[in-house]
């Protein structure tokens, strides 16, 4: 499963540079990768995708 950072600070990566502010995607495998740049204050993660609880029907 792909794993994605927000850059906080210009960064090159497999020869593609990205901005502060950008999504940066990383493939497979490479979830170490995208911690070591949490770490060091590099990137942010994302935010999990939010949990919607079902809704109830009233009776009328």
């Amino acid at each position: 499963m792909s794993c994605s950072v927000k850059a906080l600070v210009q960064l090159s990566l497999d020869g593609k540079t990205y901005q502060p502010g950008e999504w940066v995607t990383l493939p497979d495998g490479q979830q170490e990768r995208a911690r070591t740049l949490v770490a060091y204050g590099m990137a942010e993660e994302a935010p999990a995708a939010p949990v919607k609880t079902p809704r109830r029907r009233k009776g009328s």
